[in-house]
């Protein structure tokens, strides 16, 4: 007759504690862990010919996302950055925010989301904008 192996139940026992440990995950936990997700799968990425996503961070204060993005080539001009051109690609940036489904749980939760926009040449912002609940509700 076989002995049944130690070895089962050692398994059930940490199959059921990673279960426990995941599901006591805080949001902030969550969020941070997404947005390192997301950086390792999407970023760098190419947006067009002259922006590239760096990465995207979770941040405690003021709770949500920022997404990295550099600024190359002929946009990495301060002078062509004017408030007057970026006035309607803020408007935009806004009503995509509105439209994405694929956040309402953090719009839900008040998160706030931030676009930081650095030149390639220099290391300085170029362009840094928030949107809060207030914004994009």
């Amino acid at each position: 007759m076989r002995k049944p192996s130690v070895f089962i139940p050692y398994c059930l026992l940490f199959v059921i504690s990673l279960f426990f440990t995941s599901c006591t995950e805080s949001f902030e936990d969550r969020c941070r862990r997404e947005a390192k997700e997301f950086t390792d799968l999407q970023c760098p990425r190419l947006v067009d010919k002259h922006i590239m996503l760096d990465s995207m961070t979770y941040e405690a204060n003021p709770q949500g996302f920022v997404y990295h993005y550099r600024v190359t080539g002929e946009l990495d001009n301060p002078d062509i950055l004017t408030d007057e051109a970026l006035a309607p690609i803020i408007e935009a940036m806004l009503k995509n925010l509105r439209e994405n489904i694929s956040l309402r749980l953090y719009k839900e939760r008040g998160l706030t989301f931030t676009y930081r926009y650095l030149s390639d040449s220099t290391g300085e912002p170029f362009v840094n904008v928030s949107f809060g609940p207030e914004d994009y509700q």
